[in-house]
């Protein structure tokens, strides 16, 4: 699994659903991730509806002239909501907004729901694909309940995923899942440092 990579902050005028695209820094990411997943075999590249997940996992599917699937029961909690902000850039504007974001994630009613679909999604995925491996960019609430699932922690937000980070888990034929990896990001180091380079 990977979170999408850096997304611009969008509030929309007419009442539609914000569905921001990546920055400029996060097409860059973008495209680092798709140079480390590409070292691999690859069997099903799996993105959010988002927006902001196809456009991440874009890099990806063009290097490996192959066609994504979206499935819509990657999406997060704020699906359809009229703003979107970063969880970053609400850190920047200060701890309290971001606090106060992570605080009303965690006691979300929705939470149990987005869990249970999240977890039928990548077991059929896992089940459509034995022994393969399945590329799935979705979103950092998507990550942190499966992760919970695999861990068997209460369901909430306990990993800061960061934007175009890698998050690796096996399931096994028999539907036993573990952990491999949380929070690979040491690709993107060239990313950060172009990013903020002059010019």
């Amino acid at each position: 699994m990977a979170r999408h990579a850096e997304a611009a902050t969008v509030r929309t005028q007419d009442g539609s659903g914000a569905d921001p695209g990546l920055t400029d820094r996060g097409r860059t990411q973008a495209q680092r991730l798709a140079d480390w997943l590409a070292r691999e075999p690859i069997d099903r590249l799996v993105s959010s509806p988002a927006l902001r997940a196809r456009e991440t996992l874009a890099p990806l599917a063009d290097r490996l002239g192959r066609e994504s699937v979206v499935d819509p029961r990657l999406t997060e909690l704020d699906r359809g909501a009229t703003h979107y902000e970063s969880i970053e850039s609400m850190r920047e504007r200060g701890r309290e907004a971001y606090l106060e974001s992570v605080a009303a994630y965690r006691q979300d009613p929705g939470l149990p729901a987005l869990a249970e679909r999240v977890d039928l999604a990548l077991s059929e995925w896992a089940s459509r694909t034995p022994g393969g491996r399945v590329v799935v960019v979705c979103h950092g609430g998507v990550i942190n309940v499966f992760a919970c699932r695999v861990l068997g922690l209460p369901i909430g937000l306990f990993l800061d995923a960061q934007p175009a980070s890698s998050h690796r888990f096996r399931i096994s034929r028999r539907g036993v899942r573990s952990v491999y990896s949380l929070n690979e990001t040491a690709y993107l180091e060239r990313a950060d440092a172009e990013s903020s380079s002059p010019g």
